[in-house]
């Protein structure tokens, strides 16, 4: 019996203390299959994030928790600013404490993009950006060198699409108002070369349209009955010289009582009234012909130096599917600093054109077959525009570029880009973010080749 009971003992000594150790490595092994995700610190305080699967993904998500020094984890949720056509939004954490500033929870994710994760910890908050999906090992970034690295689940969640770098020939394109104005360079002037009394008018007015011949005025010029007489006199004595001279003088005087209009066109003016008087060399009519017509096109100075002579234009009256063509002709040396507007001529055929109306008036200038990305795959801030260059499925690397002209949904590349590189055209929004999350923007990013 005695060596029964020391048989026991001596198997219980040897048992017990394998069995602790088994418990313990157990342990020790479910603690090692937990990804760290990710920190947060503030006054001596760090928050650890664990999950068993390595992942913080959209839907409900298992959490281990471990604060340092131990305290205690009063609240953790994940929060969303308001966007344009969303609201804010926040998902709280359900926190369970299963030791001794160590926690288990439980929080469903709605949504990918960019949370703050916001936890208070012995009454202090703690908080830092992170991207959905995260993914272990994410959250500490990439160098710069590298650039971003996506999981194949992340890519097929975003959605990235790539297209290549490449030559296109564009046509730069746009539109600005227009108005009809006379050809200022077919105006006409009716003077007198005699001083006059004007007797009438026949009713012209400004604005009126008239024909050659038609009679503008009546008028009576007291030189000119000197010279009648005059001529009349050299008759009855038989002197030829004289009455030759005397023809010459009327000729030039115009001696006909009724003046009548040499062009066709426009009354810009009448300057004269019946029984007024109106002296030698006096504007009495201003005529303009209207055969031709300027179109006067108020150019954006952001587009000043794509207008050139010579180029061709399309025109449509405004509220009209009428459509005309023509060439610019002049181009005003003088801006317009207030409505920062440049002036250029077109001139057209009349065509019942109306003065002053107005027209679309749509410029196109070739750009040649150019190096180009499209628009979609640049993210322009105002200070910087990059794009994400493929370096390998799963791997973009940020890149500031230097960009020309747009036109027809691209960007001419001036400086960064190579033919035949890929950037990405679909999912720069959230690439942006984990960019902006990972500090990228804060190191000097540049471009390797240079094109003109």
């Amino acid at each position: 019996m005695k060596k029964a009971l020391l048989l026991i003992f001596f198997v219980s000594f040897l048992i017990i203390p394998i069995f602790l150790y088994l418990k313990k490595s157990s342990g020790d092994h479910r603690q090692e299959v937990n990804v760290a995700l990710l920190s947060l610190e503030s006054e001596g305080i760090r928050l650890t994030l664990y999950s068993k699967d390595g992942t913080l993904r959209v839907g409900k998500n298992h959490l281990i928790l471990e604060v340092s020094p131990e305290g205690k984890l009063q609240s953790l949720y994940f929060y969303m600013p308001p966007m344009p056509g969303m609201g804010e939004m926040r998902e709280d954490a359900i926190l369970k404490e299963v030791g001794k500033g160590r926690y288990e929870g439980t929080v469903n994710i709605s949504m990918a993009g960019s949370w703050q994760i916001v936890a208070q910890v012995e009454g202090r908050l703690l908080k830092k950006e992170v991207s959905i999906p995260l993914y272990g090992g994410e959250g500490s970034g990439t160098s710069a060198k590298e650039g971003i690295r996506v999981s194949p689940e992340k890519l097929q969640l975003i959605g990235v699409q790539t297209e290549e770098v490449r030559k296109v020939d564009l046509m730069e394109s746009f539109s600005t108002i227009g108005y009809v104005s006379y050809d200022l360079s077919r105006t006409y002037e009716i003077t007198l070369r005699s001083d006059a009394w004007v007797l009438d008018t026949f009713g012209r007015f400004e604005g009126e349209l008239i024909g050659v011949g038609t009679p503008l005025m009546k008028v009576l010029s007291p030189e000119v009955e000197i010279a009648r007489e005059e001529l009349k006199l050299a008759k009855e004595m038989g002197k030829g010289e004289l009455e030759g001279i005397v023809k010459e003088r009327l000729s030039y005087l115009k001696a006909g009582e009724v003046i009548t209009s040499p062009h066709s066109g426009v009354i810009l003016e009448r300057k004269v009234s019946p029984g007024g008087f109106v002296k030698a060399g006096d504007t009495a009519y201003r005529i303009a012909d209207i055969s031709k017509v300027w179109v006067i096109a108020e150019v954006p100075q952001q587009y000043a130096g794509s207008v050139k002579r010579g180029m061709r234009v399309m025109l449509s009256p405004v509220g009209s599917n009428e459509t005309f063509y023509g060439r610019v002709e002049y181009i005003f040396p003088e801006a317009d600093k207030e409505a920062r507007t440049l002036k250029v001529r077109i001139d057209l055929p009349r065509r019942d054109l109306k003065i002053n109306q107005l027209f679309e008036v749509y410029f196109e200038k070739p750009l040649g077959n150019i190096l180009a990305v499209p628009e979609s795959a640049v993210v322009d801030t105002g200070r910087r525009q990059v794009v994400f260059v493929e370096k390998e499925p799963g791997l973009y690397e940020p890149r500031r570029v230097r960009l020309g002209k747009k036109a027809e949904g691209y960007y001419e590349v001036l400086e960064g880009l190579k033919e035949g590189e890929k950037v990405v055209v679909k999912g720069t929004f959230l690439l942006d973010s984990e960019a902006q999350l990972r500090g990228f923007y804060g190191q000097e990013v540049r471009g390797h080749e240079h094109h003109h």
